[in-house]
């Protein structure tokens, strides 16, 4: 937990702050709508990135994230 607390505060982030916000209902509304929405699309794993549609999973995609990302489509 020592270095949890440490990690936060190395990136200038409040503790109790993020736990407090972990209770607004405006976020968990929007945390409730972005997970129906990647449910909606099919999303099922993580790393899961759309690119112009195209739905790309896994680290091993990352590769051609970049390579989509600096040429387009392939």
């Amino acid at each position: 937990q020592e270095l949890y607390l440490q990690s936060l505060y190395a990136l200038g982030i409040d503790p109790k702050a993020l736990v407090a916000a972990t209770q607004d209902p405006a976020i968990k509304d929007k945390l409730k709508a972005a997970v129906d929405e990647s449910i909606a699309r099919g999303v099922f794993g993580a790393p899961f990135v759309f690119i112009d549609g195209e739905p790309f999973w896994g680290n091993d995609r990352l590769p051609l994230i970049e390579k989509w990302l600096q040429y387009g489509p392939f």
